[in-house]
């Protein structure tokens, strides 16, 4: 289950109505453009996203906005929100880098910057990324990949970050530079004449000059004090009065203004005000929900017109949250006079019932209310973690000390199972030792017999990780005979553990019938994690032994599991399918199949990319694209030397061979054979050297040892050799024979590339054959073969020069207009702002100026009439 991110997060809050125009800072913004950072440090409430806010929305490049919070400490959803903003810009900019940020198992927040700034690097065009309030999201990890980011970005990204705290990474070298912009709290305060124009004209306070110094001076020009003394004054009598006694330092004149305009407002407003600040973020439902009562929406509304310090999160304007020292006095004052747990599990309750569990257990967590947060983790009999979605149980548990965890011995099982499912399977045993202390303990407990299965079953997936097939059979045993009838959950579970001992002590047909069984079970409750894992382990044996169409569809089933989710299995599967289409002889789908493999696997540093590898320099060669081929086996090759699979290894070397036999260099063919010890490819090279009686006793001793157990693949093909070398010696109906008992095998599944990749000797062999009991496939089987013979030979033949007509247009486009950007230019010709033209297509603003680098770039000029003269000039318009 894919993760969703808050979009809310990805957009800059609009300027308040009652804002003043700070022209010298936006220009001070402009002017940092030439250098890589602008960084805007003050403390609380000195206006700075309201001045970047304001700044973005004027600025003439495409600009990312990304509101952090302490969510972002996780180093891995701080990238994940990272590309997420920047994908707000264009689509294709964050292409593949949010699903990277977003995969299981996750691949390194580094490898995921890497990614999007090579995809930056080749954007053109500038663009602006801005990170705001970044004090919530520092960690020392954060921090690292920041600087990381700052050390390696590319000249089309300027970073803006805004900050009550300098970030702990190193700027000295950035200012000596003069690459940093800094904007502190000196140039965020207000002047003289800005502080006249916020409280006479904007607040219309009326005050005098005198009564505007005063406060500019006992307040040194803070914007949120400011903000606030001027609510105040609103409802105030005598405002010469109030202005002599507002004095003291930020801290109290903080404290004194909260105090002030809460008090101030009515009673039913101050009860909501208190009551809802509990929540990060709002919306009318929620607020209801947490009220016990109606008219969320009103009062909503009253407060934002009121200004009082609520924020909107998104242009519909559904999600609100306070303005944090707002919201931290208020949550002050609500302590004083009642408890916060009622209202925190109400918010749970809520936030279960739209299925937004992440926010439920944090709700439940922050009433402290143990029992509650147990039930959200475990939902209707569906553990958070089976749905893929750990992190949470993870954040909330994996630093509890072990007496908190011993009071409930479920939670000890939580953690491990959210380790599993995360893939630190090496951290499994401290939870699991954790779990059987404190089950021990609680033998009189009415659930001591289901923990002690649910322990089991944990027990059998940490064996699964270690490959120990002894203890993976019998703890899933243990567990299926302890766990009740309807826990079907954890029944799925070890019932898939039970499929995976079967495989590993060499029962292939138990084993696929405990993985259909399984995967049935796993679909039929919702284990979509287990469900996954059964449908990759039955495609794997399915194909194996030579049921394609089973496997084929199987593999479908996962990836119809899987959605859009990158996955480390996903790897596994897309490289199943297009083993299977490329046997079938689709070339295409296969190549796209391997493709997501190869990629996928590469973004997830999976194991299974080099088996995907290897099969695209196999359908490379079967085009006649023999250089490129052996290029791709060169790198595959080098990166293979860091991988531990040996599958991987051989197959990358299988696909050399054949390489190296297409292009005559036997020797180097036979040396390859030889060192990796393959069989197949040995008997291969040796008919290649016309020694067919050595391939055929090779071949003969091969299949006899591996008749029950090779896979099925390895079987037809080692027929397939022997027919072929009983064929250089021995009477033709020698070599028939054993050709008929690969096509028996062969022809119920639809094989085709394993003949066909054996070239011109297999062809003369099936000519022969034409008239045997399968006219029909050696027919077919024929035409593949005659087929791939005229295409290799055409791509060998020279191509002649095309003629080289002259070109009748003055000017021309290295890059053509896409159609929307020809839209856009249409607009810009006549007179349209770029917020006009956003609102004419129904696109953001952002997008708008994205387009509009485009078309200068590809138009190479630098400003609108440029583009309209130029465009002109090319009868574009």
């Amino acid at each position: 289950m894919t993760k969703t991110l808050l979009a809310t997060k990805l957009y800059a809050s609009p300027p308040p109505p009652r804002s003043v125009e700070r022209l010298r800072l936006l220009q001070r913004l402009d002017d940092g453009l030439q250098g890589k950072l602008t960084l805007l440090c003050a403390p609380a409430g000195f206006g700075k996203s309201t001045l970047l806010g304001t700044w973005v929305q004027a600025c003439e490049y495409p600009s990312a906005w990304l509101s952090l919070d302490e969510g972002e400490r996780d180093p891995d959803q701080f990238v994940a929100y990272l590309t997420a903003s920047l994908r707000s810009i264009s689509n294709d900019l964050g292409d593949g880098a949010l699903a990277l940020a977003q995969a299981r198992p996750r691949p390194s927040p580094e490898a995921v910057l890497i990614h999007l700034i090579n995809r930056l690097v080749m954007r053109r065009g500038r663009l602006v990324l801005v990170l705001d309030d970044y004090q919530l999201a520092s960690s020392p990890e954060v921090d690292a990949l920041l600087a990381f980011l700052l050390d390696n970005m590319p000249a089309q990204l300027h970073l803006v970050v805004a900050s009550r705290e300098v970030p702990a990474i190193a700027l000295a070298r950035l200012r000596a530079e003069g690459q940093m912009n800094e904007v502190g709290q000196d140039e965020l305060r207000f002047h003289a004449e800005e502080t006249q124009q916020f409280l006479n004209q904007s607040m219309a306070l009326e005050l005098s000059e005198g009564q505007v110094q005063a406060l500019d001076a006992r307040t040194e020009g803070w914007p949120a004090g400011l903000q606030m003394a001027a609510l105040s004054l609103a409802g105030h009598s005598d405002a010469e009065t109030f202005i002599r006694s507002f004095t003291g330092s930020h801290r109290l004149v903080q404290d004194y203004l909260l105090e002030e305009v809460l008090r101030r407002q009515p009673a039913a407003v101050q009860n909501f005000l208190l009551r809802t600040s509990v929540l990060d973020s709002m919306c009318a439902e929620l607020c209801e929900a947490v009220m016990q009562e109606t008219g969320g929406h009103e009062s909503l509304r009253q407060l934002e017109m009121a200004g009082l310090f609520i924020v909107p999160l998104d242009d519909m304007r559904r999600w609100f949250r306070y303005h944090h020292l707002f919201a931290a006095m208020l949550q002050q004052r609500l302590r004083e006079t009642e408890a916060l747990a009622p209202l925190h599990l109400r918010a749970s309750v809520w936030y279960e019932a739209q299925g937004m569990i992440s926010q439920a257990l944090h709700h439940a967590v922050a009433a402290d209310d143990t029992p509650r947060a147990i039930q959200v983790v475990q939902g209707q009999g569906m553990p958070l973690y089976f749905l893929e979605d750990a992190e949470p149980v993870l954040r909330w548990l994996q630093n509890k000390t072990p007496a908190f965890l011993d009071e409930h011995p479920q939670l000890w099982l939580m953690l491990a199972w959210s380790y599993l499912a995360t893939s630190q399977h090496s951290q499994m045993q401290a939870p699991m030792i954790g779990a059987e202390t404190a089950i021990d303990s609680s033998s009189q407990h009415p659930a001591y017999s289901n923990w002690c299965g649910e322990l089991s079953a944990v027990r059998a997936w940490e064996a699964v990780a270690r490959g120990d097939a002894i203890t993976i059979a019998r703890e899933s045993a243990l567990a299926l005979k302890r766990l009740p009838q309807d826990s079907l959950a954890l029944r799925t579970a070890a019932h898939c553990a039970l499929g995976v001992a079967h495989q590993f002590s060499g029962d292939r047909f138990a084993a696929q019938q405990v993985y259909g069984e399984t995967l049935a079970m796993a679909q039929a409750c919702g284990n979509r994690m287990i469900a996954v894992c059964a449908a990759i382990a039955l495609g794997h044996l399915q194909e194996d032994d030579n049921h394609l169409h089973l496997a084929s569809r199987t593999y479908g089933q996962a990836l119809q599991l899987l959605g859009d989710q990158p996955h480390g299995v996903a790897c596994q599967v897309h490289l199943g399918l297009a083993r299977i289409l490329y046997e079938w002889n689709d070339l295409e789908s296969a190549s796209a199949h391997a493709e997501k493999s190869s990629k996928l696997a590469a973004l997830l540093e999976c194991d299974a990319g080099l088996g995907a590898d290897a099969l695209r320099a196999q359908i490379l060669l079967s085009r006649g694209e023999t250089d490129a081929a052996l290029t791709a086996l060169t790198l595959a090759s080098t990166a293979a030397q860091t991988r531990n699979p040996q599958s991987g290894r051989l197959a990358i070397a299988q696909t050399q061979v054949q390489a190296f036999l297409q292009t005559g260099e036997v020797i180097a063919a036979t040396q390859l054979a030889q060192t990796h010890a393959l069989p197949l490819a040995q008997s291969q090279v040796l008919l290649a050297r016309g020694q067919a009686l050595q391939a055929l006793e090779g071949l003969t001793t091969f299949l006899a040892a591996s008749q029950t157990s090779a896979p099925a693949t390895e079987l037809v093909r080692a027929l397939l050799l022997k027919a072929l070398a009983l064929d250089a010696f021995a009477p033709t109906e020698a070599a028939l024979a054993a050709l008929e008992e690969a096509m028996a095998l062969a022809e119920p599944q639809g094989w085709v590339r394993a003949f066909v990749d054996l070239g011109g000797p297999m062809q003369r062999l099936l000519e022969k054959s034409e008239q045997g009991s399968r006219p029909r496939y050696t027919a077919m089987l024929l035409d593949a073969l005659r087929r791939q013979s005229v295409a290799l030979v055409s791509l060998a033949a020279p191509v002649p020069k095309a003629l080289q007509l002259p070109s009748i247009a003055p000017q021309t486009l290295a890059e053509p207009l896409s159609q929307r950007e020809l839209e856009v230019l249409t607009l810009i010709y006549k007179g349209l702002s770029n917020q006009e033209i956003g609102q004419q297509l129904f696109v953001s603003l952002s997008t708008v100026k994205w387009h509009n680098q485009n078309i200068f770039d590809k138009l190479d000029v630098q400003r609108r009439t440029e583009a309209v003269a130029r465009a002109q000039a090319l009868n574009l318009l």
